[in-house]
């Protein structure tokens, strides 16, 4: 460009480098470096000598623990490789390994769908972010996965303890009737024995995620963010503790009339209460709890394990509910809001 500028309007190579913001010295480097036939520009940085071992380079980034956004390990590689690649060039050969890794997982979620209401419960908790004027509040959230009925939440000034989300629990069986399964996250005051007590004496299945997979009870993860983002946008009317336990039940009365695309236009409180909700007798209770529990003990067994394990109880609730036609497993193009085949099922 400033050769052709040079010869059209008769200006000095000095002013043109001016001009478009460049020094003369650097132009003149990089004008030198053309003549002898080299890349005008080079890479930033000392240069490497050391030979590089592209495939065994290549093979550590792939075995890296890829996540969303960040792949653990890539700094111990960068100081085992960098006397041979550039920090700038391994990220973005980790960014590609990352991205791979993300399709692959997506490929192999499926999205589940529960066809009737009151069949499953989703529970977790969770915590909004402290502002300026309000206290943190923490929410014990449940949600009816096959209507996706927000359920009264549970909210104080601390994290529920195991007494407290079994009391919370009892409420609600005792309001709503209690479902077949109860899909929870692995929490300890989730899992505690005054909770599995409830669940055992209202004949409810435990369906436990797995370890660090949240897209396994996605439904209520969605939840949450759907929560927090309500308190956030109206936290100013509440005060306290207590104003924010009211607003989050506002919250669950409001999500629940909205309509949503996954019901056709419908809202979550028609679904739940004018659909056909799931009313099994006791005796037919104890007789699909029975089945589960002898399904889970067999495949526990054969996995070579003493006690039923959360896995054998996944694979067993899935047989039965795939047997009785109770849910719909699809392939799903992005991150499943509810279940993982590869690390639930198999």
């Amino acid at each position: 460009m400033i050769a052709e500028a040079k010869s059209r309007y008769a200006l000095p190579v000095r002013a043109l480098a001016a001009e478009m913001g460049l020094g003369a010295s650097t132009l003149g480097r990089w004008r030198r470096r053309l003549g002898r036939g080299q890349t005008p520009v080079g890479r930033r940085g000392p240069r490497k000598v050391s030979p590089l071992n592209f495939s065994e380079l290549r093979e550590r980034i792939e075995g890296l623990e890829h996540g969303g956004r960040r792949s653990r390990g890539s700094g111990a590689l960068h100081r085992v490789f960098g006397s041979a690649v550039s920090r700038r060039e391994l990220d973005a050969m980790v960014r590609e390994a990352r991205s791979v890794a993300t399709r692959d997982r997506r490929a192999e979620i499926r999205h589940v769908s529960w066809l009737r209401s009151n069949l499953a419960w989703g529970m977790d908790d969770c915590q909004t972010r402290e502002v300026a004027g309000a206290e943190r509040l923490y929410l014990h959230n449940l949600t009816d996965l096959g209507s996706r009925y927000r359920l009264p939440p549970l909210a104080a000034a601390y994290l529920p303890c195991g007494e407290e989300v079994a009391g919370h629990l009892q409420q609600l069986f005792d309001r709503f009737d209690p479902p077949l399964f109860c899909k929870r996250d692995n929490g300890g005051n989730l899992n505690h024995l005054a909770v599995n007590q409830v669940l055992e004496e209202a004949l409810v299945i435990p369906i436990n995620s797995p370890p660090r997979m949240a897209p396994y009870n996605g439904a209520v993860e969605h939840t949450q963010g759907e929560f927090k983002g309500y308190l956030d946008r109206w936290s100013w009317k509440a005060v306290g503790t207590g104003g924010q336990a009211l607003l989050a039940e506002s919250a669950a009365h409001d999500l629940n009339h909205q309509p949503r695309r996954c019901l056709g236009g419908g809202t979550a409180c028609r679904a739940y209460f004018g659909g056909t909700r799931l009313r099994y007798s006791r005796r037919k209770r104890v007789s699909v709890y029975r089945w589960v529990r002898e399904l889970a003990a067999e495949v526990s067994v054969r996995a070579g394990e003493q006690v039923i394990t959360p896995a054998s109880w996944r694979i067993a609730a899935r047989q039965w509910l795939v047997t009785n036609k109770l849910i719909k497993i699809e392939r799903s193009e992005k991150v499943s809001p509810h279940s993982c085949s590869k690390s639930a099922h198999n």
